[in-house]
């Protein structure tokens, strides 16, 4: 089974693509899914965060509140760092153990979108990594239309992330998002091609290395 990183910068639009993979059939594991799941009320995570962070991150509704923690960490790398070292090995976990069961399925590839996954040294676990990307500058101001965020909140962002050009440089494949949707979907569809050339490759030759054995 041939399995791709997806990742990006923030307001990169990494959703998009990741919309794309799964239209087309493509099973999506998506780590920010795993982590909400993974700090659920009641979850081991979630009385972790608790107990670190305190109640000021915890909402009305007894659920962690996402924004709050946000407000506490990208201003403290420190921070950030602990509610990582909290939920990514959470993530980790399930992401592993989703993979075994869609390649017991026989799905030939697979996608797993990662915000962070350079930035967790994940980009050794998959056979390719895709960054979705558009300049710096671009991200600065779709956040500031997306989310209505103040300059110093945007930058804060931005900062907490691996710079986005670094990122495309150490990339398997890039799909430009600067342009229209058209234009990143007939990238999109370029890759997946190719992919699919890929994992149909891994897959003669993991048959062959098992007729040998």
């Amino acid at each position: 089974m041939l399995v791709v990183g997806l990742t990006g910068g923030i307001a990169s639009g990494k959703s998009t693509v990741s919309q794309m993979f799964r239209d087309a059939g493509v099973p999506v594991i998506c780590a920010d899914e795993l982590a909400r799941e993974a700090v659920k009320p009641g979850s081991r995570a979630f009385e972790e965060i608790r107990r670190v962070f305190g109640d000021r991150v915890i909402g009305p509704d007894g659920r962690l509140d996402r924004a709050a923690m946000a407000g506490v960490v990208f201003q403290d790398p420190g921070r950030r760092k602990t509610l990582e070292g909290i939920i990514h090995p959470k993530v980790e976990d399930e992401r592993r153990r989703s993979l075994s069961v869609l390649q017991r399925q026989g799905h030939e590839l697979v996608v797993v979108d990662v915000p962070l996954l350079y930035e967790t040294g994940l980009d050794r676990s998959f056979d390719a990594v895709i960054v979705v990307y558009v300049p710096q500058p671009v991200q600065e101001e779709r956040l500031e239309k997306r989310d209505r965020m103040t300059r110093e909140a945007i930058r804060s962002r931005i900062d907490a992330q691996m710079p986005i050009d670094e990122k495309k440089r150490k990339a398997y494949h890039v799909v430009d998002n600067t342009g229209t949707i058209e234009e990143t979907r007939q990238q999109f569809e370029k890759l997946l091609d190719e992919l699919r050339i890929m994992a149909a490759r891994k897959r003669r030759s993991s048959s062959q290395v098992s007729g040998q054995g």
